[in-house]
């Protein structure tokens, strides 16, 4: 199976009071790593980066450092996944070929861990015939 690097959006204001990102496995992360390990997958094993920075003034804007890694990261072979539409439509914005799950935060049917879990297998699954053809 290829390596992932799967991305989010920006931490949540919780996150940031509590210090932790995608890579603890908390809060939002532990819905993705909770569906990683079901599929077999070890999230300790691939990437997670942030697209998005919070500014103080008000909305969120695109961090430009962060497109760098994420291009550097695709060009070097790493999968992409972008994790939530307003991801998705910033990675198709800036020519950055990736996957697209729903964000491991959203609510719903989806928010039920089994459901959440195939989703991801789906995904990754049809990555991996991809990457194999």
């Amino acid at each position: 199976m290829p390596q992932f690097l799967f991305v989010g959006e920006r931490p949540s204001p919780k996150a940031a009071r509590m210090g932790v990102t995608w890579e603890h496995g908390r809060l939002a992360a532990k819905q993705l790593f909770d569906a990683l390990f079901a599929v077999g997958l070890d999230p300790k094993s691939h990437r997670f980066d942030n697209v998005f920075v919070p500014t103080p003034e008000g909305p969120e804007v695109v961090c430009r450092n962060a497109v760098r890694r994420i291009k550097r990261a695709a060009i070097s072979g790493l999968r992409v996944v972008a994790m939530g539409k307003k991801v998705e439509a910033v990675m198709a914005a800036k020519c950055i070929p990736c996957l697209s799950i729903v964000h491991p935060a959203a609510r719903g049917r989806i928010r039920k861990k089994e459901r959440y879990a195939e989703h991801v297998r789906e995904v990754l699954n049809e990555a991996e015939r991809h990457t194999s053809a």
